[in-house]
């Protein structure tokens, strides 16, 4: 239990996530080229993501940047395929990709090696390059993020996150938002400063509306949809919030209908199409009471009490930064309903499915 006053083991996960990020890229490099180079010469025609939970988000989020920078389409597994239904599958020009922190699902484990007896190319990107999926994997991308204490994770999602953007960048041979990786460290550190600010200012009013809250909306579109999905996780985990996330496309398509002004609602908007198409959604919203806070970058600044973080970061790595203030958020509402952000009941750090 975190002593009252205390800063919670999630907080300081949170703090050390510019730290972890810069060790992942840097002490890692070496790793994400020999996988980019092993990867480059298997020349995989199609990707699958096994993960769960936290580490499925991180899925999604490469979904979005091997399809809108490789080309390459991009599923998601389900693990009862292979461990409950037996079904074989074929794995011809397939590369699988697992992400887990713990390492310890069965259910991860058995895709991958399933995908490897195949003949498929496995990666597996885990904080530990010893555990079942690690051993079961052909490769291996380790995250370098040290003990995390919390049940709800933070700087595991952002360095697998980070490795994600490594290795596409790799694989791509220098696309145009592989530059700002190099300086990403940096940017996480005042993306930090800048939400712990409006959390006190500005957004200290979300904070209380999420404590009294039993429902929340956590919306975006694009890269930044794992954000959504993300943010409402933590929300549920550390404060029993009944949040959800949407991409707000979906949103219009019957969720909006819970919308309104009892229910806080958190818009992740970035710049460009993207955002743009937010924006739209968030208008159709507004006609039903919804007033959201906004995160995101220079074009967020034109609404009232926003949180512009990271505005020069490139779009497709904005979701290392703006993850940021929604696991500040998730950790200050829990606090403030009188809850352990560090050990939600009935949760623990592994859980293992089959």
């Amino acid at each position: 239990m975190t002593p009252r006053g205390a800063p919670s083991h999630m907080a300081r996960e949170i703090a050390e996530i510019p730290a972890v990020v810069a060790r992942a890229l840097q002490e890692g490099a070496g790793e994400l080229d020999a996988v980019a180079r092993e990867i480059g010469r298997r020349a995989p025609r199609f990707v699958l993501i096994a993960a769960r939970g936290t580490s499925d988000h991180a899925g999604l989020y490469a979904r979005y940047l091997v399809e809108t920078t490789l080309g390459l389409p991009v599923g998601l597994a389900a693990a009862s395929v292979t461990t409950i239904s037996r079904a074989p599958l074929r794995w011809d020009d397939v590369l699988l990709v697992a992400i887990s922190q713990s390492g310890a699902g069965p259910d991860v484990a058995a895709v991958v090696e399933a995908a490897r007896g195949a003949g498929a190319p496995t990666l597996a990107i885990t904080n530990e390059p010893g555990s079942l999926l690690a051993t079961a994997a052909e490769l291996v991308l380790p995250l370098r993020a040290g003990e995390e204490r919390a049940v709800a994770a933070t700087k595991t999602y952002a360095a697998s996150l980070a490795l994600v953007a490594g290795l596409v960048a790799r694989l791509a041979g220098r696309p145009a938002w592989g530059a700002g990786l190099t300086g990403l460290p940096e940017a996480l550190e005042t993306a930090l400063v800048e939400a712990g600010a409006w959390i006190r200012g500005p957004g200290a009013a979300c904070v209380a509306a999420l404590a009294a809250a039993a429902e929340a909306l956590v919306v975006s579109r694009g890269h930044n949809f794992a954000t959504a999905l993300e943010i409402a996780l933590k929300l549920r985990e550390t404060g029993r919030i009944f949040a959800d996330g949407y991409s707000t496309a979906d949103l219009l398509h019957g969720p909006v209908a819970v919308a309104g002004p009892a229910i806080p609602t958190i818009a992740i908007r970035p710049d460009g199409p993207a955002g743009a198409a937010v924006d739209d959604a968030l208008a159709v919203a507004a006609r039903r009471g919804v007033i959201p806070w906004t995160i995101g970058g220079h074009e967020a600044a034109r609404v009232k009490g926003a949180l512009v973080v990271a505005p020069d970061l490139p779009e497709p790595l904005t979701p290392l930064a703006y993850v940021l203030p929604g696991f500040l958020l998730a950790e200050a509402a829990a606090r403030a309903r009188g809850r352990d952000p560090d050990a939600p009941p009935g949760l623990s750090k592994v859980t293992r499915t089959r």
